[in-house]
């Protein structure tokens, strides 16, 4: 084991938080763990990772689930792809690979939703195989570590030689969460006398950042039509996010739209017909790079007859992925 992989590994065991993913080495519950970290807070991730166990304990019972059972209990999380890359993965690991997974890394990454970090993660922590597994997090320890922008899956392959692959894997991965942030705590790092950007003060230049994407704003008017205590509820899959969510009928403008000509994008997409459009509430929203104000509206009348929809009661919701601004919209209304 190399020296820096030895500090590494001695102060990951002593000073690790200990989420529940990391007292197993089951590839389903690693892999769990893995998809839903992608673009989620761990505070939300503790509590879907149970929510998801309890109800699909291992990958033979998520197999069998229906798509919208699954996308049910997935509901608030957002980006379902991940959740229907998922079911797809586990149909075709029980139907090709007799329900387990393969430790192969060509075969992890032929699967549905498995990348290369994903993949890593799995061989790393499960099969005890050193395998480059690089997220943000430990792009920016290796590339300080190294003084390097370059070639660093050669470094995690280097500096992790000999050394015990799960946890050399974790440990990086804590340093990046706890030590070696955006703006690096060096004082407290267990390396900071090996780092070579530290040496040369020049942790602040590593890595390169990448330009963000520049947000764009969006108007999203959400009507609330509602009868006998049950709301109309819809899917629409023209929507470039949340396509599978069933949310109220829509519509998404990037200009500020008039209650005429609102009633003519009702009408015209959806084939709803609405007289007296009020708006309730204006709410903050976010997806990705796209910053919107919900509109949430409700009408003096409407008619919805040959509309692809549901009405649905709040008991009813349980068994359809919807998304917070659902749960917000109806708040709104209640107030």
């Amino acid at each position: 084991m190399t020296p820096l992989a030895k500090k590494l590994v001695y102060w990951y065991r002593k000073n690790r938080i200990s989420y529940p993913w990391r007292m197993t080495r089951d590839p389903y519950k690693i892999w769990l763990s893995e998809i839903l970290l992608q673009q989620t807070r761990i505070p939300v991730v503790l509590k879907f990772y149970e929510k998801i166990l309890n109800a699909f304990p291992d990958l033979i019972s998520l197999s069998k689930a229906k798509d919208a059972e699954f996308l049910s209990l997935w509901s608030g999380l957002g980006y379902y792809r991940r959740a229907q890359s998922m079911l797809h993965c586990a149909r075709e690991i029980v139907q090709n690979g007799a329900g387990v997974f393969p430790s192969d890394l060509h075969e992890l990454l032929a699967l549905p939703g498995i990348g290369k970090y994903t993949a890593g993660a799995i061989r790393n922590v499960c099969y005890e195989y050193l395998t480059p597994a690089i997220d943000g997090n430990i792009r920016r320890v290796l590339a300080r570590l190294a003084m390097s922008h370059e070639k660093l899956e050669s470094v995690f392959l280097e500096v992790g030689k000999g050394a015990e692959s799960g946890d050399f894997f974790q440990s990086l991965m804590e340093l990046g969460e706890q030590i070696c942030l955006p703006k690096p705590r060096c004082v407290s790092c267990p390396v900071q006398n090996i780092c070579k950007s530290r040496k040369e003060h020049r942790e602040l230049e590593f890595p390169v950042k990448k330009s963000k994407q520049k947000s764009e704003k969006f108007h999203w008017y959400l009507l609330l039509l509602e009868r006998k205590g049950a709301h109309f509820y819809a899917q629409n899959s023209a929507r470039e996010f949340l396509k599978h969510s069933w949310i109220f009928p829509d519509v998404l403008s990037q200009k500020n739209l008039s209650p005429s000509e609102l009633c003519k994008n009702f009408a015209q997409s959806w084939g709803i017909k609405v007289r007296g459009l009020k708006e309730l509430r204006t709410l903050s929203h976010a997806v990705t790079y796209r910053k919107i104000h919900a509109h949430v509206l409700a009408a003096e009348s409407f008619h919805v007859n040959g509309v692809r929809g549901k009405w649905l009661k709040p008991k009813d919701l349980k068994n359809y992925p919807t998304s917070s601004i659902t749960r917000k919209s109806l708040q709104v209304q209640d107030r």
